[in-house]
């Protein structure tokens, strides 16, 4: 590399001056620089094409199979039956007959868990006035306030008939009092449910009627009091140990959020407790193997032997199956068992097509057609603006971020204009829109007989000639006359290897012809301009050897243009020596 001088003796400004040569020395790197970015964006932009086609033909490879069209929806004429269609299920239609639900394991208290609610002995008379006439009984839930009718002298007999009466008027015939003990002189409650009593406010009655404070006022346990059982209590294989002090909450806590697979309850109103198995089916199970016998005593259960749950029995077109679980999926059909059927009862399933959903499927096609050929359409029909190139950095560095957006987009616009590739694409997808398929209803055999057309030419919006139209009147009635032909419009494909494949081709469906074509194309696209995501000089596609050659050339003119910058300032590097090899002479000449 030469020695870069400045002008230090000739007062001239050797950059600009090198510069200003290596411009016009420039200009054949600058037009190839223009041409490989011209190349490129052109690549971009049949790649971006490509990418739609692709997305395209993804929609194809479901519309060609009949296999996906198979939408279908399931009613039941019972309500013992409910069921839905995956929309796999055949179009037909089905017997059922519902023998037995599937259940759970449940085990339960043989007995009630609680003691009788009753008081202690009383007097031979009581005293009731205005400070002990009031009590409150709750059953189940239900709460109302007794007033007892002041007496000096109630006999045991006497009370029981007065809160009898008191009872009968608060809650009728579902709760009542007797005489109990030895002595029969001990008032007892009693009712099909929970009964609590309570001391009104400032009324001390039930401490009167044998009741003291702190004593037991309620005929069911109290989920918050210790219930006094200790030991192991083991379910399904699980170990819980259970504490004195654990309450009957406590206990169903710890049952309930352990791995048994149970879960425990208590019944208010039967006061018994029970164990219900998470899952249903023949392998559900409550097995209370390993419990101490004093907390299986302390629970009322007769004994720790397994119980298991049962599968469901349900008769389906003549068959019987037994199942797990009261909904289960049969050939497509998810059947849900809500009830059993009375002997005489058959719950009657038919499938049929679903013609909304194949409806939705159709639109869903059309849809993403269209958007496919408005794009080609915009890229073929885009203004070819004449004096926009791409910009070179020195030419970037005096505009706006917005100009040089704005200009970009006109210097890119038109770049496939009436491109071949593109044009013949789309034309062959409008063609096929166009044509029947054999082997299917005449009335049936085309998109327009369906109610679908193309749109009609329009010189102002060149985009939206390819475009389709649906005629939903039209199309809806030719779903629910002959789906099956609609769906072979799309799907058909001729399997008969006799045929002569002109003659098969007849016979494909829109979605196999379109399938076909965009692959063609699509490839086509790939060897002009290599795939998505490619190297820009990937040999393998046309624009890239381009590119590749370009890039060649671009390497060897930066080298002849380095060359030719050196070759500058090496003249000028002489020249400011001898002019100040010059200027020294003449220095010593005006000394002497």
């Amino acid at each position: 590399m030469p020695m870069r001088i400045g002008g230090m003796s000739s007062g001239m400004d050797i950059d600009k001056m090198v510069k200003d040569l290596m411009k016009a020395e420039r200009t054949p790197l600058s037009k190839i620089n223009q041409q490989k970015t011209v190349n490129t964006w052109k690549m971009g932009l049949y790649r971006e094409i490509n990418t739609k086609l692709s997305g395209f033909k993804s929609v194809l490879g479901d519309m060609r199979l009949s296999g996906d069209w198979k939408a279908t929806k399931a009613v039941s004429t019972h309500p013992a039956v409910t069921v839905s269609s995956d929309g796999s299920a055949a179009a037909k239609n089905h017997t059922v007959v519902v023998d037995r639900l599937a259940s759970g394991a449940v085990k339960s208290s043989s007995s009630a868990m609680s003691g009788e609610l009753i008081g202690k002995s009383l007097a031979a008379t009581t005293a009731i006035n205005n400070s002990n006439n009031k009590f409150e009984v709750a059953f189940n839930g239900n709460k109302k306030t007794i007033t007892l009718t002041p007496n000096a002298s109630y006999t045991p007999a006497a009370l029981k008939d007065e809160i009898n009466a008191q009872l009968s008027a608060a809650f009728g015939s579902s709760i009542s009092v007797s005489l109990t003990g030895s002595g029969n002189d001990q008032l007892r409650f009693s009712g099909s449910g929970q009964i609590v009593l309570t001391d009104s406010a400032g009324s001390t009655a039930l401490t009167s009627l044998g009741f003291p404070s702190g004593s037991q006022r309620s005929n069911r346990l109290d989920p918050g009091s210790a219930m006094g059982l200790s030991g192991k209590l083991v379910i399904n294989g699980t170990s819980i140990a259970l504490l004195p002090g654990d309450s009957l909450s406590n206990m169903i806590a710890k049952i309930n959020t352990s791995p048994a697979g149970v879960s425990m309850s208590y019944d208010v109103t039967n006061d018994k407790v029970t164990f219900t198995s998470k899952g249903i089916g023949s392998t559900a199970k409550v097995d209370l193997t390993g419990t101490d016998n004093s907390i299986l005593s302390g629970l009322k259960l007769a004994d720790s032997n397994g119980v298991y749950g049962q599968d469901a029995s349900v008769n389906i077109d003549g068959v019987q199956y037994f199942e797990r679980s009261n909904t289960f999926t049969k050939d497509g059909i998810t059947y849900t068992l809500n009830q059993t059927t009375a002997p005489s009862t058959v719950v009657n399933v038919s499938v049929t097509k679903d013609t909304d959903a194949l409806y939705n499927k159709i639109v869903d096609f059309v849809s993403k057609y269209n958007e496919l050929v408005e794009f080609m359409g915009k890229r073929l029909n885009e203004e070819k603006y004449r004096g926009f190139h791409p910009l070179s950095d020195d030419e970037k560095k005096d505009m706006k971020e917005a100009d040089i957006k704005q200009w970009e987009e006109k210097a890119k616009s038109g770049l496939i204009r009436r491109d071949d590739i593109v044009y013949r694409a789309l034309k062959t997808l409008r063609k096929i829109t166009g044509e029947s398929v054999e082997g299917i209803p005449k009335d049936y055999n085309s998109l327009d007989k369906i109610g679908i057309s193309t749109m009609p030419f329009n010189p102002s919006k060149l985009e939206d000639n390819a475009k389709l139209k649906i005629d939903e009147k039209k199309l809806k009635m030719a779903l629910a006359d002959k789906p099956e032909s609609v769906v072979a419009l799309f799907t058909n494909n001729a399997n008969d290897s006799a045929l002569p494949p002109a003659e098969k081709m007849k016979q494909r469906g829109i979605a196999y012809r379109m399938y076909d074509e965009i692959g063609s194309s699509s490839n086509e696209l790939i060897r002009k301009a290599g795939r998505a995501g490619a190297a820009e000089d990937d040999i393998n596609s046309t624009l890239g050897a381009v590119n590749k050659t370009m890039e060649r050339k671009i390497v060897a003119l930066e080298s002849k243009m380095k060359k030719k910058e050196d070759f500058y300032y090496a003249k000028f590097a002489n020249m400011e020596k001898a002019i100040q090899k010059s200027n020294s002479n003449l220095s010593w000449l005006s000394r002497m």
